[in-house]
């Protein structure tokens, strides 16, 4: 048996042919694989055998007509036309016999005779055909063919010895044949056997150069490796690639492609031979990566040497390589073209396989995904399983589909709820919204006792995030009520959550949370929990920041209650180490990051604003809180909406941006969060705006009611909210001194003495309700311990007040001074990559300087010395209100005068006049640009002291 080419094999044909013509009758037995070209061979020698002068007689074998006899004969005898001169009595001959004539040898009686005396007859009418022609015969799907019209064959070969026929039969090529006494027969007279083989590269090459394709011989590795060599789908492929768009900026366009065609020609080729190669096929594609000829053999319960054999046919066809569907493309259409009955079970049938044989949950699992069902406990076991995988890899939408297909399997009400659980931990890491559904049944198992301490923590953690604060109390009460459920790191993470909310965990004393706290003070990491926690009662000391350095160094996203990370970061925050804070903050943002945990992203980003606040860096403080409210919807935050918003307000605020930040409070915020203390930052954060935009009575109703909250959750510390000072700035603003006066005194009692920060705040707005004479010394200790504890905007605002101390006293000197240095934080505040740090660079430091000076000489050359005056101090951060009292001038005449400001300075807003506006002293002395990190130089800082 020769095997060859397509054109090697047209070319032997040919030469058949010839020999045909010149009375030398021949028969060729033309073998192939699965679309190997065995049709399109026969019909382009059928075309040019026609036009060389040969009757051409064709036919093709059916799996539908195989019962009806002589079936192909008719075909061949109907396909001579007209012009062929067939005897009359040819088509009588065919008659129709019985259906049970298709059985090999028969011999039954037709309407015009035996079936055997019919095919002599036959036999002879068509070698009367080639006695004035060349006749061809020719057969596709011979394997199709009904038994007496492959007996007429036989006949033919028996008596064609000297006749001018060629008889052409397309089979196709199997280990094992498919008519094995046909061909046993066939094969005992002189026959050509050809053996089509696939296209190779240099085929392809020519093939490419004939279709016009661009560089074929750089391509035809490609289409090679694409198709294996198979003709039908190196022409879909072409295809595909003529309907292909291509740009400059496409990097594949000098690939192969593969599109709707070459998929059709896949299910095409499959569809054409029998069931049993549709069947390993698709079992090959459900296996993908874990196809094997063992594994496919169990699938389909069959033989494994039947099963190599198919697979060795797929793969000669070029459909497979290496045991799996050679293209994803091929693959995914022969899975779209299953039923999805069939999908669903055979991927079933390939999990339990998996599953026996020891395979990977992961493994099993994208099995039971894909079939949509998990029938049996260990289907169940092997998702949750491999979502627990999946989480850890850092893949909870994989964690979340196997939770899903899990819970809805889960018969037994236990099984059940550990499901939902796993699969709320699941969903909310992604977006908490989605997790609320299976809340409520959650809380009735944390009450029945049917959850794990942990998790059931963990239930009343999620519920008072959705604010939930009833229902998550009641769940919390059951677990309080038997502190033996509770092991020592639940309750204390159980404690340290009521903390983050409520400032305590007073709504756990009033139902017997003795024997929690008991527990929770036992083990190192429960101990180092509880002294963190101190915080919110004592305020920030050593105690509580070493504690939660100790917490922050031990744990990790998605394992350690987030509750109790941000109430670390909250104690090193409100303590003093912001600095600190911020490190950590930073560095869990991106652990969240590479686990996908957006939650945790956001949580922390809004954390990390509040802590950019705490240290002055308003622009960090607008970029963080906004990002984080951009990773979740705001349905996802529940009542910790309050913290990315208030710190977003307060940032705005205090850029003078006061219709930006009263936007943000438009957006409605849960009703819930003012139960907690996230409402406390909002409540303080509404009303510093409202002081700022002349709304005293709406902002001491918002001080006041954080009061009163904080004094009924017993928390009533200034660091956690300065609401007495805040409230003490609105009485100012209305004229009550005494009032301020005393509210101020009584926050600075409430402080701890190593709270520098916020007595620097306190002594700050203690001036203000003080005797001019007495402010210098209050406001100079106040700039000392703001300076200290590394609070650029309260520094700036103390340094301003300070300035204008001076002032009223006649000391101009040091007002300038004060002022200068007070714009200078200021300008750190707003823009914290300027000069308002030392990074050892004079050089760069001094182009920016220079441009600064330049606008500054220009904006003098422009405003009115009593507009420059005004563009001072409002660029200082005084209102107008401020600046009416310090310069003798109403309101009215300080709202033409910044209007004419921006119009002459082409800009908008109050915080452009730091951009292109400086204030200066009129001494050379001053004319000092080198700044220390806290925005003082040193002689500066001997000039205050002074």
């Amino acid at each position: 048996m020769a095997r060859m080419g397509y054109d090697a094999a047209l070319s032997r044909l040919r030469d058949l042919l010839a020999e045909s013509t010149c009375g030398n009758g021949k028969l060729a037995l033309v073998e192939g694989g699965l679309a190997s070209g065995k049709t399109h061979l026969l019909h382009e020698f059928s075309r040019q055998a026609a036009k060389a002068g040969a009757l051409m007689l064709t036919a093709t074998g059916s799996r539908a007509e195989r019962k009806l006899a002589l079936g192909v004969a008719d075909q061949l005898l109907r396909s001579a036309g007209p012009a062929a001169s067939l005897p009359e009595h040819a088509a009588r001959l065919i008659g129709v016999p019985d259906e049970s004539a298709g059985s090999w040898g028969a011999n039954q009686p037709g309407p015009y005779g035996t079936l055997d005396t019919n095919i002599r007859e036959l036999c002879g009418v068509l070698l009367d055909l080639c006695a004035d022609q060349p006749l061809v015969l020719a057969v596709d799907d011979v394997q199709f063919a009904d038994a007496p019209s492959l007996r007429l064959l036989l006949s033919l070969q028996r008596r064609m010895v000297s006749k001018r026929l060629l008889v052409v039969l397309n089979e196709w090529h199997r280990g094992k044949p498919t008519l094995p006494e046909f061909r046993a027969e066939l094969t005992r007279h002189p026959c050509s056997h050809i053996r089509l083989a696939p296209l190779s590269v240099e085929d392809i090459t020519t093939l490419l150069a004939k279709e016009g394709v661009p560089e074929p011989a750089q391509l035809a590795h490609g289409y090679h490796r694409l198709t294996g060599g198979n003709p039908m789908l190196l022409h879909a492929a072409l295809d595909d690639r003529l309907g292909a768009v291509f740009t400059d900026e496409d990097a594949d366009r000098e690939g192969p492609v593969a599109g709707v065609a070459y998929a059709q020609a896949v299910l095409a080729g499959l569809y054409r031979w029998d069931a049993e190669l549709l069947s390993v096929a698709r079992a090959a594609a459900v296996l993908g990566d874990r196809s094997s000829p063992a594994l496919i053999a169990q699938l389909l319960d069959s033989r494994p040497e039947e099963t190599e054999e198919l697979l060795r046919i797929l793969t000669e066809a070029g459909l497979l390589l290496g045991g799996r569907i050679r293209h994803p493309l091929g693959e995914s259409a022969i899975l779209d073209g299953m039923p999805h009955g069939e999908r669903s079970a055979l991927h079933t049938r390939v999990a339990r396989l998996l599953s026996q044989a020891g395979a990977a949950a992961a493994d099993v699992a994208r099995h039971l995904l894909a079939a949509g069902q998990a029938p049996e406990p260990w289907a169940v076991t092997a998702l949750r399983d491999a979502a627990e995988h999946a989480l850890t890899a850092g893949d909870p939408e994989t964690a979340v589909r196997c939770l899903e297909l899990a819970v809805g399997a889960s018969a037994d009400p236990r099984e059940r709820n550990a499901g939902m659980y796993a699969l709320t931990r699941a969903l909310w890491r992604k977006n908490t919204a989605v997790a609320t559904p299976y809340l409520p049944a959650l809380l009735d198992a944390v009450r029945a006792g049917q959850l794990p301490p942990a998790a059931a923590v963990e239930v009343v953690r999620y519920s008072l995030w959705h604010g939930q604060v009833e229902a998550a109390t009641r769940a919390a009460t059951a677990l309080c009520e038997t502190p033996e459920r509770l092991d020592p790191r639940s309750a204390a993470e159980l404690s340290a959550t009521f903390h983050w909310y409520f400032g305590s965990d007073r709504r756990l004393r009033t139902v017997g949370a003795d024997g929690v706290r008991v527990a929770a003070r036992r083990g190192t990491w429960a101990h180092a929990v509880d002294r963190m926690t101190t915080f919110w009662v004592r305020g920030g000391g050593d105690t509580a920041t070493t504690s939660a350095q100790h917490i922050l160094q031990s744990c990790h996203v998605g394992e350690t209650a987030l509750e109790v990370v941000a109430g670390a970061l909250l104690a090193l925050r409100c303590g003093s180490k912001p600095h600190l804070a911020r490190s950590w903050c930073e560095r869990l943002v991106q652990e969240a990051a590479r686990f996908g945990d957006l939650t945790w992203q956001a949580v922390l980003s809004g954390v990390n604003a509040s802590i950019a606040l705490r240290l002055g860096d308003l622009a960090t403080a607008v970029q963080q809180s906004e990002q984080a409210l951009q990773l979740l919807p705001a349905k996802a935050w529940g009542i910790l909406i309050g913290l990315p918003r208030a710190t977003l307000v307060s940032a705005r605020t205090s850029l003078g941006d006061y219709e930006a930040a009263a936007q943000v409070l438009r957006q409605p915020v849960p009703d819930a969060m003012f139960e907690t203390f996230l409402g406390l930052y909002y409540l303080e954060a509404r009303g510093c705006l409202f002081l700022a935009t002349d709304q005293a009575l709406a902002a001491g109703g918002d001080f006041q009611l954080c009061g009163r909250l904080m004094h009924e959750w017993e928390v009533d510390l200034p660091a956690l909210s300065p609401w007495r000072g805040n409230l003490a700035l609105v009485n100012l603003e209305l004229g009550h001194t005494a009032e301020a006066r005393e509210l101020v005194r009584q926050q600075l009692e409430r402080t701890r003495s190593a709270d520098i920060r916020m007595r620097g705040i306190s002594l700050r707005v203690l001036a203000a309700a003080s005797e001019p004479a007495r402010r210098p010394a209050l406001l100079r200790q106040s700039v000392e311990f703001l300076t200290a504890a590394q609070d650029r905007l309260e520094l700036a605002r103390a340094l301003g007040d300070f300035s204008l101390a001076h002032q009223k006293l006649g000391e101009f000197d040091q007002a300038r001074l004060l002022a200068r240095r007070a714009t200078q934080v200021t300008r750190a505040c707003l823009a914290p990559g300027l000069p308002a740090e030392d990074d050892g660079g004079a050089e760069q430091r001094r182009a920016p300087q220079a441009g600064w000076r330049q606008q500054d000489q220009q904006s003098r050359q422009v405003l009115s010395e009593a507009e420059r005056r005004v563009a001072e101090l409002a660029a200082l951060g005084h209102t107008n209100r401020e600046i009416s009292q310090m310069l003798y001038i109403t309101v009215s005449t300080v709202e033409q005068h910044l209007t004419r400001v921006y119009r002459k300075l082409g800009i908008t807003r109050r915080t452009d006049l730091l951009s292109v506006y400086e204030l200066r002293g009129h001494g050379g002395e001053h004319e000092r640009t080198e700044l220390a990190g806290d925005g003082l130089l040193p002689t500066d800082r001997e000039d205050i002291a002074s």
